[in-house]
């Protein structure tokens, strides 16, 4: 007896796809965190050093600020691309 109802495919959610394999975006994200890390770390690091004397310690939180707000707009990107 055939029921016509041998093989049932189901669609795969986008959620599904994206989270299988890892996307470039992961990748910019992680970089640009560490980056801030590296920044910060190089911001202290001339705070102690220089103790105040050269303009290296604002140079390198400035590098931190824009880091973090290209973070921001990394995340929203993501955010809208895989669950849009």
């Amino acid at each position: 007896m055939h029921t016509g109802m041998d093989k049932v495919y189901l669609p795969v959610s986008n959620l599904e796809s994206a989270c299988s394999a890892p996307n470039m975006i992961d990748f910019l994200i992680i970089a640009v965190m560490l980056g801030i890390f590296a920044s910060l770390g190089s911001g202290l690091y001339f705070l102690v050093r220089d103790r105040g004397n050269t303009e290296r310690t604002v140079i390198s939180l400035t590098i931190r600020v824009a880091l973090a707000i290209a973070l921001l707009i990394l995340l929203g990107v993501g955010f809208i691309s895989r669950y849009s």
